[in-house]
């Protein structure tokens, strides 16, 4: 009875855990003065599910136009093509803020005479090269590739972005973009741009809904001319891979979901590699030729995607030879990768009774990285399994506080917590 008690207790104990009021939040808020435009401007950050972590990951930055408008669904597209699908890699999304609707036409819009003598479009573009973006590496953790979308307006001013100043992002996501603007004439300035530019090696997605009277198919039109003449006759390539998808089944407004999910995969199709490929790949060196293109994206940045690591790691185990060159390359190579490592490397000794060594090793990952409940919930997994139950429930414990105290995603605090219970009632892991 004394023991039904207790059992009772920890129980309860454990569901209180979970029994506070919480709120949820995609992104924070911000203010920054802007001496460029002599204001105050807004943005939103949304941070990925494993930016808390303590390892030394950088997030490729993607800036988002009519950032107010457009924040909710492009965070719920970014967050489940990468976290949850792991087709493209996690990033930091900035939702620049409007600052009411006839501010925005300005700020989106070229200075011109006839159509509109108070566009600011190149004060806005210096607004965000030299204030926002070099805020936005200060506060976060960014790598060096960067994206910007904008949708009508907005794409319009991301096809200016890119004419007038490409080296601004790598890549460009330009949605339904108002190209009518001052009489069609975007499409003129490409004459200029093909002269000017070559080897970009820059990105731009371009897209179009059911829709009459954009210039986009004019602007395509030209685009393609260009393109054949500098393949044929200058033999210097601009350098741009250039997308054009028309979606006739969508509208004007409904496009943008569509075309923000298909850039992001397309941009990044040498990091989607599933787990048929990986399971063909014999060798490490046979994975690092397949990610080539990626790393190449990444730059200095790159990292092995974690569930890449994971499952090599799974894999190779089994292959001395193999495991050894893993190992000493990410410990060699790729330093953000030693703690997924080891956490993998744990995880397999927990699955093979080796409880000892895996307490070992996970004991040292978590005295590294002490704020990662990942790794403390492996930990945990190991106490249980070597029967040092009061360990484990206290290792959860702790991975549980720092997972609600890091907003961490709902569905994994369920895990956690389902996890948490089961130790609790010496359920099996």
């Amino acid at each position: 009875m004394k023991h039904l008690l207790t059992l009772i207790f920890l129980i309860q104990f454990g569901l209180n855990v979970f029994s506070q009021h919480t709120t949820i939040s995609i992104g924070e808020r911000y203010n920054i003065e802007s001496s460029v435009l002599n204001e105050t401007r807004s943005y939103t950050i949304y941070l990925p599910p494993s930016y808390v972590n303590e390892n030394d990951s950088k997030y490729p930055v993607l800036y988002l136009l009519d950032g107010d408008y457009n924040f909710h669904h492009v965070t719920g597209i970014v967050e489940q093509l990468s976290s949850i699908s792991k087709k493209i890699p996690e990033m930091i999304v900035v939702g620049i803020s409007d600052s009411g609707h006839e501010n925005y036409i300005n700020n989106m819009t070229l200075n011109d005479t006839v159509s509109n003598p108070n566009g600011r479009f190149k004060k806005f573009l210096k607004f965000i090269n030299t204030e926002l973006k070099p805020t936005i590496k200060k506060q976060f953790k960014t790598a060096n590739f960067e994206l910007i979308s904008g949708h009508s307006l907005g794409g319009y001013f991301v096809i200016n972005a890119l004419l007038d100043s490409p080296k601004s992002f790598n890549a460009y996501i330009a949605i339904s973009p108002s190209l009518w603007q001052i009489d069609y004439k975007t499409k003129d300035k490409l004459n200029a741009f093909f002269d000017n530019n070559s080897n970009l090696n820059r990105h731009l997605y371009l897209s179009l809904g059911d829709e009459e009277g954009m210039g986009v198919l004019g602007f395509v039109d030209q685009y393609d001319i260009l393109t054949f003449a500098d393949k044929y006759y200058k033999n210097e390539p601009l350098g741009i891979n250039f997308v054009f998808k028309h979606y006739p089944e969508e509208n004007h407004n409904s496009v943008g979901l569509i075309s923000v999910n298909n850039a992001l995969k397309h941009f990044f199709k040498s990091y989607d590699i599933n787990s048929d490929e990986l399971s063909k790949l014999k060798t490490f060196k046979e994975y690092k030729n397949r990610i080539k293109a990626y790393s190449k994206l990444m730059g200095d940045d790159f990292k092995i995607p974690t569930h890449h690591l994971e499952y090599l790691t799974t894999k190779f185990h089994e292959n001395e030879v193999e495991f050894l060159v893993l190992e000493k390359e990410v410990k060699a190579k790729y330093s953000s990768s030693i703690s997924d490592f080891n956490n993998a490397l744990g995880n397999i000794y927990i699955k093979n009774s080796k409880t000892v060594k895996a307490i070992k090793l996970l004991e040292s990952n978590c005295s590294s990285y002490p704020n990662e409940p990942k790794y403390l919930s492996n930990l945990a997994k190991a106490y249980f399994k070597n029967n040092n139950k009061e360990k484990a429930i206290k290792t959860f414990e702790k991975a549980i506080n720092l997972a609600k105290k890091q907003s961490a995603r709902q569905w994994y605090l369920n895990q956690l917590k389902a996890d948490y219970l089961k130790a609790l009632k010496n359920d099996k892991i």
